[in-house]
């Protein structure tokens, strides 16, 4: 079996050799959608890895290659935000959210965010066999800060 890891800077490659230590040949670095490019996979191996960063991980938990707003806070108040809570981040830009889910110590959500990421990609793949795993990787620290496993 050979697992793949997608990854969408070398920033989220780093941060997941890190913790997983696969070969170079494992790695693909994804600088184009993400979401074609997972669409249009269909490599040899029985497990893909997709470890990005808050922006591209979005994407794929509501799987659009352009979310507004409006997306995401649906997104998070369906995984148990009340709407109170997200009413100062209307107006927000989408990579202001992270910051407030991350520092706020809301971990629970963050994995929720990645496993809805991981549940698209399994639904839109083309090898129906392959299992994914989300990894949601931060730049500051350069680590994984939440992961669908």
């Amino acid at each position: 079996m050979r697992e793949m890891v997608f990854a969408s800077s070398e920033a989220s490659r780093d941060a997941h050799r890190e913790l997983y230590h696969f070969g170079e040949q494992s790695y693909i670095l994804v600088t184009d959608n993400l979401i074609d490019t997972i669409t249009a996979f269909n490599g040899d191996s029985n497990r893909l890895h997709i470890s990005s960063e808050w922006a591209d991980v979005i994407k794929l938990a509501v799987w659009k290659s352009d979310p507004g707003i409006g997306d995401v806070l649906f997104l998070l108040r369906n995984m148990g935000i009340p709407s109170e809570e997200l009413l100062p981040y209307r107006r927000a830009d989408i990579a202001d959210l992270f910051p407030w889910l991350y520092y706020g110590k809301r971990f629970d959500i963050l994995r929720k965010i990645c496993f809805a990421a991981k549940t698209n990609a399994e639904r839109y793949v083309k090898n129906r066999d392959m299992r994914i795993h989300c990894h949601l990787s931060s730049v500051d620290p350069n680590r994984i800060v939440a992961s669908s496993l």
